[in-house]
């Protein structure tokens, strides 16, 4: 099948949850399909990424499209001047306000750049079987594809409930309720557009149901990145580290990292004196100033996560969020026990006590944490039962098998809709 990607991220290098997700995935289909991605390139130094990307992936057509921030945004002041007759409005401050201590959840749904939907157009004048949609800013790409070419959305993150579950958590005024109404139903309304519509998790699935045909939405999750595995063997004990995999550029990890060193670390650090804290990616030297205290570390980008995360206990606090977690998936497949929010680990195969422990609360967070940091026999236990649950959903053959399902019905549903 000739498949067209339109993506709103260039999948290399694999420093994000995104990123990892989509390219794993596509090498784990590469072989069975004709995939051609179309995606943006910011910088000279993202073209670098372009051509190790098609050397990771050589069945895999990938196609850059050049477009930078600057650009975008003169777009859009275009777009602004005009229905404002003239008066060219600040976007900076209108499209990011940001109240003291609050925030307000980012906004996707922005107008695409011309030379992107040209270059999609050509695309799909050489002909496609199939066109697929990934990530909330490409979602509007539904209204415009022709009716004659089935359309698939993978929606990795449902946005109305991550920009839910922000405000919940940072704090709500008029401006963000409206902000977040707005984004749910043109959430909503472009879906409708998609003949099928994947989410990564029954949960999400069910999120969605209110508002999209239940016969347009599969379950679908990534498997385990493809420069991870899954283990053949497992760490023996805990060698007294916490990770807490988080970049900065991420709000939801910011609230996170907060929350775990206002909450939940000191109380670990008084009862375990010699443990350490290690944040695995990237943060500002005036985050790391801010957030300095006694056993923190801050790794930056590690290419070999795996390593890094063997024989540590991995440290979930998130608060706000949506999909499923990457770095969970990729301590699961190599034997490290994890402590999440139910926000966390929402959406993957996992029970509370089985292969992950789930605390909410600060208190039972951190005793939970110390718990598994002196009990060998419970980390050894979470180790191997998380490793199972990895192999038995996560693998590159088991989301290969069901994309491959999922292609195919969507397909021939097509076909019958347009048969005379």
């Amino acid at each position: 099948m000739r498949i067209l990607i339109a993506s709103h991220y260039l999948p290399w290098p694999l420093n994000s949850g995104g990123n990892a997700a989509q390219f794993s995935t596509l090498k784990c289909l590469a072989e069975d399909h004709q995939f051609t991605l179309v995606c943006p390139v910011y910088t000279e130094a993202e073209f670098l990424h372009v051509n190790e990307l098609q050397r990771q992936l050589p069945q895999v057509y990938i196609r850059p499209v050049c477009y930078n921030k600057a650009t975008r945004t003169r777009f859009l002041a275009r777009i602004v001047r005009f229905i404002r007759g003239g008066r060219l409005l600040d976007l900076s401050a209108h499209q990011h306000p940001e109240p003291p201590g609050m925030g307000r959840p980012y906004y996707p749904f922005l107008p695409l750049p011309e030379n992107l939907i040209l270059v999609l157009q050509e695309e799909l004048s050489k002909g496609t079987d199939l066109f697929q949609a990934e990530f909330v800013e490409m979602l509007p790409l539904g209204a415009w594809i022709p009716e004659n070419i089935p359309k698939l959305f993978i929606h990795y993150q449902i946005h109305f409930v991550y920009s839910d579950r922000f405000l919940t958590t940072r704090g709500r005024d008029g401006y963000s309720d409206y902000l977040n109404a707005a984004m749910r139903v043109q959430e909503v309304a472009y879906l409708q557009n998609f003949e099928g519509v994947i989410t990564l998790s029954e949960e999400d699935r069910q999120c969605l149901v209110p508002y999209v045909a239940p016969e347009k939405l599969f379950v679908s999750p990534f498997p385990i990145p493809a420069d991870i595995g899954i283990a053949t063997d497992l760490p023996q004990r805990f060698d007294g580290r916490f990770l807490l995999v988080a970049s900065e550029g991420h709000a939801p990890n910011r609230d996170a990292l907060a929350w775990l060193l206002a909450d939940v670390w000191p109380k670990i650090k008084s009862k375990l004196p010699l443990a350490r804290l290690l944040v695995v990616g990237e943060w500002s030297e005036s985050a790391k100033i801010r957030h300095s205290t006694a056993g923190l570390s801050f790794l930056g980008f590690i290419p070999e996560l795996a390593t890094t995360l063997r024989g540590g206990i991995l440290l979930v606090p998130l608060r706000i969020g949506s999909g499923i977690r990457v770095k969970i998936m990729v301590a699961l497949a190599q034997g490290v026990p994890v402590i999440s929010t139910t926000v966390g680990c929402e959406g993957l195969q996992v029970k509370d006590g089985q292969e992950i422990l789930v605390r909410d609360d600060p208190q039972e967070f951190s005793k939970a944490a110390i718990q598994l940091a002196q009990d060998p026999e419970l980390w050894r236990r979470l180790a191997v039962k998380g490793r199972t649950a990895a192999t038995d959903y996560y693998s590159p053959e088991v989301v290969r098998r069901r994309r491959n399902e999922i292609y195919a019905e969507l397909a021939e549903n097509h076909r019958r809709a347009r048969a005379p």
